[in-house]
């Protein structure tokens, strides 16, 4: 028999504990789902990689790798060997070469937290071509260790910020903005020898797919397309996008060439194939966080096809929509040194994500 007193005092102490309890659950719940999101932030793990990678730096090669999101070197990118990088020969960055094991790893775990497998590979065989290259011709700007990481703006997923690796016929871009929103190019690879012809390593190709399924499509093309896809009749040097910061719409007029809407079915996958050869390189749960992508824009594309259908022979194409390039040749060397780019016209390093992202916060 409880006096009301202590029956009240039990029962407000009851009601506190529920009450305790509830609140509890909710909070564990709300813990929950922030780990969660932060889990599935198909970004969050680059965010980790490159906080761990600069953690591992002493002072002076962090001083090497890191600069402020503004530094002009953020958007200055080039795929030559470091000899001909103008002014200083060698480019912003920590090389491959410049880590210890350990650090190396950490930079790769960065590289890789972006690339998937395929991209991964692509890397691993560009980077052999220049220990061939070493092997045979002595000549130190052939090293598969100089290869440069860099970091722009402090890595988080909230913050605005960047990373590159890059060397000779290698240049991967990434940047985030809010620490949400994603661009993934410009992305260039090359090689050279576009195969390797005798050897150990006999029959490598590093990008068989940017060659071969383009080639196969040239091929099937009827006299009339490829006319269409021949815009102009003399193959080029080189890509004509380089490696500017920004590429010139103007010269990739998207009413030139042959529309997509024009191919048949089986043409139609074969254009599909070459585009994802250029984006898969990139992990696809990255590549379900863009905005778009040349597949959003397929049936706005068109194709141009200059030079040879005949393998060995020189020849130049690209995809172009509305928003994106994929640009390829395969002139030099008597066409055994392709390059291949990824670009974007108005949004490589994020460009079109920085503007949105400085409108909404000047509207504010």
């Amino acid at each position: 028999n409880l006096t009301p007193q202590v029956f009240l005092l039990n029962f407000n102490l009851s009601v506190f504990m529920k009450k305790k309890f509830i609140y509890l659950a909710v909070m564990a719940c709300l813990c929950f789902s922030l780990l969660s999101c932060a889990s599935n932030n198909p970004n969050s793990k680059m965010v980790t990689a490159a906080q761990n990678f600069l953690e591992s730096l002493d002072a002076n090669q962090k001083a090497k790798v890191y600069a402020d999101f503004g530094s002009k070197e953020r958007t200055s990118w080039v795929y030559l060997p470091d000899k001909y990088v103008k002014p200083e020969k060698k480019r912003f960055g920590l090389t491959l070469k410049e880590m210890n094991e350990t650090q190396r790893q950490l930079g790769f775990n960065l590289l890789n937290s972006a690339l998937s497998e395929q991209g991964q590979m692509t890397v691993s065989k560009v980077r052999l071509l220049e220990a061939i290259l070493l092997k045979l011709t002595q000549n130190p700007i052939r090293d598969k260790d100089l290869y440069y990481v860099s970091i722009f703006g402090i890595p988080s997923t909230k913050t605005t910020w960047g990373w590159t690796f890059e060397g000779h016929h290698m240049s991967v871009n990434v940047t985030l903005v809010d620490g949400q929103h994603l661009s993934l190019t410009p992305a260039f690879y090359g090689s050279v020898p576009g195969v390797v012809t005798k050897g150990e390593h006999k029959g490598l190709q590093v990008l068989a797919g940017e060659e071969n399924i383009a080639r196969e499509l040239a091929q099937s093309l009827s006299s009339a397309q490829l006319s269409k896809a021949a815009v102009f009749t003399k193959v080029p040097k080189d890509i004509f996008s380089s490696d500017h910061t920004k590429v010139a719409r103007k010269e990739f007029d998207i009413s030139k060439g042959l529309p997509y809407k024009e191919f048949n079915v089986r043409q139609q996958n074969l254009v599909k194939g070459i585009i994802n050869v250029y984006i898969e390189k990139f992990r696809p749960e990255l590549l379900n966080n863009l905005d778009n992508s040349p597949l959003s824009e397929i049936d706005s594309l068109v194709f141009v096809w200059v030079g040879s259908t005949v393998q060995g022979k020189p020849h130049y194409y690209r995809l172009v929509t509305p928003t994106h390039l994929l640009e390829y040749d395969n002139i030099q060397n008597g066409a055994m040194h392709p390059h291949a780019a990824w670009r974007e016209f108005d949004g490589d390093f994020g460009e079109d994500l920085l503007l949105n992202h400085h409108s909404k916060h000047h509207h504010k």
